[in-house]
C-alpha cells in the first residue's frame, strides 16, 4: 500500500512511465530510480525486463497524463516556441 501513497520525485515518475510503456530495460534506466521503484513495489524484473506490478499498475493509472494538443500543429508549435518565429499570422508564439 505505501508504493499507492509514497512521493515520487519526477526523476522516478518519469521511469515509472517507462517502464510501463515497455522501455523496462535495467541498463538504460537510473539504478537508483529502479531500486526506490522495486522497494515501493511498483515494478518487478520479469525475463530480464522491468515490469509494473499490480500496486505499479494501480499507481501509473493513477498519475495525470500529459496536456493533449488541440490541433494536430503541435510540431511546428513547439518548433516556433524554441526558435522564437512567428506564426504564419505574422503573431509572436506565446511563451507561457
Amino acid at each position: 500500500m505505501r508504493g499507492i501513497l509514497a512521493p515520487l520525485s519526477p526523476h522516478e515518475e518519469i521511469t515509472l512511465r517507462r517502464v510501463a510503456l515497455g522501455f523496462g530495460v535495467r541498463g538504460n534506466l537510473p539504478s537508483q530510480h529502479i531500486r526506490r521503484l522495486e522497494q515501493l513495489a511498483l515494478i518487478e524484473e520479469a525475463d530480464g525486463a522491468l515490469r509494473l506490478t499490480e500496486l505499479g499498475l494501480q499507481r501509473y493509472a493513477s498519475l495525470e497524463r500529459p496536456v493533449k494538443w488541440s490541433d494536430d500543429t503541435a510540431a511546428e508549435d513547439v518548433s516556433r516556441l524554441l526558435t522564437n518565429r512567428p506564426k504564419p499570422d505574422g503573431t509572436k508564439p506565446d511563451k507561457s
